[in-house]
This record gives C-alpha cells, sequence and structure tokens, in this order.
C-alpha cells in the first residue's frame, strides 16, 4: 500500500478494477438509445455520477429502467438529448455498478472535445486524473477522449502476497 498526499491507495485493488472495466467496455454490445423523457429524469443523476461529485440512486424508477444486458448489467447509452458533463458534449455513456460491491463502481463518458479541453474543464492534473470524495476521476486520451469516475468496492487485498 503506497500514500499519496496522506490518503491510502491500493493500486492492486484499483488496476485490477480498471482492467475489468477496460473489458467490460471492449466487450460491450453499440450503446442503446432510451427515450428522451427517461433521460431527463436520469441524466442529472449520471452528470453528477461521471463528475464524481454523488452516486446515484439507483432505486428510482428511471434508473431501473435503464437498458440492461443479459446479466443485468447497464448497456452502454447514447444519450437522445444533448448531454455534457463538465461542460462538453458527450456521445456515449457506460455504467458498471458491482450488485456485491466488490468491485466497485464506474461511470465513463465518451467526450466529443479532445483530451486537453477534458482536462482543464475537469480540473484534472497533467496525467489526466484527480482524487474526489467519491472516487478517483481519470481522463484516457485515445482517439475519443473518455473520462471516467471510478469508486473502490471493497475488495481488499492487503493480505495477498506473491510467492
Amino acid at each position: 500500500m503506497t500514500t499519496t498526499q496522506g490518503k491510502p491507495h491500493q493500486r492492486g485493488a484499483t488496476t485490477k478494477i480498471l482492467i475489468t472495466l477496460l473489458v467490460g467496455a471492449l466487450t460491450a454490445p453499440a450503446a442503446q438509445a432510451i427515450d428522451a423523457t427517461q433521460w431527463q429524469a436520469v441524466a442529472p443523476a449520471i452528470q453528477a455520477a461521471v463528475e464524481c461529485r454523488a452516486k446515484p440512486d439507483t432505486t428510482a424508477a428511471a434508473w431501473k429502467a435503464l437498458p440492461r444486458d443479459e446479466s443485468g448489467g447497464i448497456e452502454a447509452i447514447k444519450p437522445p438529448a444533448p448531454f455534457t458533463v463538465f461542460g462538453l458534449p458527450v456521445q456515449e455513456v457506460s455504467i458498471f455498478i458491482d450488485p456485491d460491491g466488490e468491485l466497485g463502481e464506474s461511470y465513463t463518458v465518451s467526450l466529443g472535445a479532445s483530451a486537453a479541453t477534458a482536462r482543464k474543464s475537469a480540473k484534472l492534473s497533467t496525467d489526466g486524473g484527480r482524487t474526489t470524495k467519491m472516487g478517483e476521476l481519470m481522463l484516457s486520451d485515445g482517439s475519443v477522449p473518455q473520462l471516467t469516475c471510478t469508486v473502490a468496492g471493497t475488495y481488499d487485498e492487503s493480505e495477498y502476497q506473491e510467492n
């Protein structure tokens, strides 16, 4: 375990979560459309989650009606109306919430803006990250920049030892 700015971080657990999320994102089906009324009801909660400000109320009717995959996870969503995070246009939203809480949660958007613009708007460090009270906000700057809020789960590998 390492300490950064007085906060303990478990790099192994965070790395494992990120790998799980990346594999899920790469194998996810195409984004689903939802109707504008449902989107209007759920968009503020998604925006707050992606911006790493507040967890969504997953018991709300609009949240429960989000399109699901065969395992019950939320499918990627193309917003039916203009949607922004940190003032930047969003092309697609991906959400992962581990029902057991072990692997945590992630809220990811594909942005219609450059990585440099996203880094500035989200007030990220030069390496593309920022710690919030809710979790870790990170930017991946591939061909389409993606902004992700990752909330740590209960998985703990503090007693893990390699032989």
